[in-house]
């Protein structure tokens, strides 16, 4: 499970996760606490969740040819940015500043 901190001034909320999902991923559903998206591009199955001002997110993936790789990792990066306010950069050295301390 991954942990990615919600910039401030943004929204952490279920409802705008719920817009964000259908707007990047289309249909998702709601088992066990956590919003569930199947089967799109190289994810076999997203699992994502907001508690406090941090996004909890699961994924598994599949093998895929690269084009469509690509097209994931896009979509991927957008939401999460679109959500977090962070880029894929930003969180990129976020992590690497987690993994020194």
């Amino acid at each position: 499970m991954r942990e990615y901190k919600i910039k401030k001034g943004y929204e952490a909320s279920n409802s705008r996760l719920e817009e964000i999902l259908r707007k990047y991923f289309g249909n998702f559903s709601f088992e066990s606490g956590y919003y569930v998206v199947r089967n799109f591009g190289g994810i076999e199955e997203l699992r994502a969740k907001v508690e406090r001002k941090i996004l909890l997110v699961e994924t598994k993936t599949k093998l895929v040819d690269d084009e469509t790789a690509l097209k994931t990792l896009k979509t991927y990066n957008g939401f999460l940015e679109e959500f977090t306010g962070y880029s894929a950069k930003e969180r990129q050295k976020m992590l690497k500043k987690e993994v020194e301390s």
